[in-house]
Parts: structure tokens; sequence; C-alpha cells
């Protein structure tokens, strides 16, 4: 009640707001007048002082120093309006873009000479960026351990820089590794790959129209420029969560080894089972604890 009774000042330019005057607060409860409203676009009209629902809102999870940040940048709240408008027709537009770029990819694939397996994990991971690269996906059958529970999560096209040059390749990250798959035009070729284990940092820089990603496992950067923008953040998005959650699951065996030692081994083996069947670990990892602990 006594705010509502004394005036306020304009964090602006310092006249004294009345009680009825029209005005704007901040989330720091700093004011702006009518007259500030209607300079820096937060009215509903030109001529008008009084401001939009859209200011208030905005004004509500905003302080002061937003406010003057877009003085600084030379920018109206109608500004910051007509960018976000803008941002959110043009995720709209990608994620439509893309979304019809899955469907057409989903029908290439179902046309490929590869295991019926691998069409299933690539579709389902909705891949769809894998230009010129038909050559590396079939060899996906004799590379992927997908029998033995190598899953893929998701793929797309890029090149890939080796001593000063950019070759071109299928990225795949599994819940395993990421693969780099190069097929040369008439022979041969090469893959390799990076355990989940191993990597430190994912970095995306993302450009006008396409998007680079670095991945840092130890003392070396591999860096893959030119990926498809949208496919680039899915990509490097999965291969922060993937290695993360392959990290865990080694952190949770080398626990689970450490409180069973002093088991005995069918117990232990017992202990390994119940992980796999609650898909805590994979089936394979089971299998190899399985030879340790029997000596295979």
């Amino acid at each position: 009640m006594e705010e509502l009774i004394m005036s306020k000042t304009c964090y602006l330019c310092g006249v004294q707001i009345k009680f009825l005057d029209p005005s704007l607060k901040f989330k720091d409860k700093k004011y702006i007048c009518g007259k500030e409203i209607k300079k820096y676009g937060f009215s509903k009209s030109p001529d008008s002082d009084s401001p939009t629902s859209k200011a208030f809102d905005w004004c509500w999870d905003h302080t002061s120093d937003d406010l003057n940040q877009m003085i600084n940048e030379k920018k109206t709240f109608k500004d910051l309006v007509a960018e976000q408008e803008a941002e959110v027709a043009a995720t709209k537009f990608q994620s439509s873009s893309t979304n019809s770029a899955v469907q057409n990819a989903a029908k290439k694939i179902n046309n490929l000479l590869i295991p019926k397996e691998i069409k299933k994990q690539l579709i389902d991971a909705q891949v769809f960026d894998f230009w010129f690269n038909n050559k590396e996906l079939k060899s996906l059958q004799d590379i992927l351990e997908y029998k033995n529970g190598e899953i893929i999560k998701y793929a797309a096209s890029g090149f890939k820089e080796e001593q000063n040059e950019s070759r071109t390749v299928l990225i795949l990250c599994t819940n395993r590794r990421v693969l780099f798959l190069n097929k040369n035009m008439f022979f041969g070729g090469d893959s390799t790959d990076i355990p989940l284990n191993m990597i430190n940092s994912v970095q995306l820089t993302t450009h006008l129209l396409l998007a680079d990603i670095t991945i840092i496992n130890g003392a070396t950067s591999t860096k893959l420029k030119q990926l498809n923008k949208d496919a680039a953040r899915i990509l490097a998005k999965t291969i922060k969560e993937e290695s993360l959650q392959f990290q865990q699951r080694l952190l949770h065996l080398q626990d689970e080894s450490t409180s069973n030692q002093e088991l005995d081994i069918p117990d232990q083996i017992r202990k390994f089972k119940q992980l796999a069947d609650d898909e805590i670990i994979t089936q394979e990892e089971f299998e190899a604890k399985k030879r340790q602990l029997l000596g295979l």
C-alpha cells in the first residue's frame, strides 16, 4: 500500500512517476515512465505511452541491465519481439524441413542392401543427412558389432580434417563409440573410432547454413566440418549424452566389482546377470565380465 501511495522515479530520465501515470516495473524493482515506454517501443502504438501485455511480461522477467543492453545495441522492444518471432518461425521451418528429410531418408535407407537390423537402427535414430555415403552405409554390416549389442544412436555426413586435408566421412555415434567411415571412390578406404569413455568434451560451432563439431579426447582434437546444421546439433548432443551414460555404466561396473570382491564367483555372475536383465549394462558387457570371472 505504501508503494502505491509513494511516487516512483523513472530509472532512465529521473522524472517522478505518479500513482496513475503509465509505468513499467522491472525484475530488479526499477521503473520507467510513459515517455521512455513510448521511446523504446514498449507502447501499444507510436502515439501511446501505455505498455503492451508483452512489455509487462518481458519486464517481469528482465532487469534494468537487460534494458541497458537493449539500448546500447540501439534496439527497441519491438525489435526484440520481431527477432524472437523470426527465430520461432525459423525453428518451425527447420523442424518441418527436417521431418520431411527424415521421411525421405527412411525410404532411401529401406532400399539399401544392408541388414534389416541396421536399417531399423538408422530409421529409429531418424538419420537423414548421409549424402554421398551409400558405400559407407553398406560397409556398416562389416564394421558394426550390431549382433553383439552395438546400436546406432545417430549419424551424419561431414568432412574430417586429417593432416591438413579434409576427407568426406560418415560420422556415427553408437552406444559404444564414435565411428568415422571413409570409403574411396573406387576401392579401399578406412575407418577410425573414438571409444565413448575416452571423450572429454564435444564442441559445436554453428555458421549461417552449416556447422562444425570438435571432439576432444585427451590431447587429441578431431575436427568435423561442414555438417548440416540441424544434424550437427543432434549429433553433438547425442555424443555428449552417450559418452556420459557409457562412463557412468563403467563406474557402476567398477563399484559393483569392488562391492562383490568377497562374493564367490557364481554369486558375482548372478549379480552381473541381473544388471544385464535390468539393462543397466549390455549383454556384451555381461559376457565379458563373466569370462573375466571364470578366467576364460
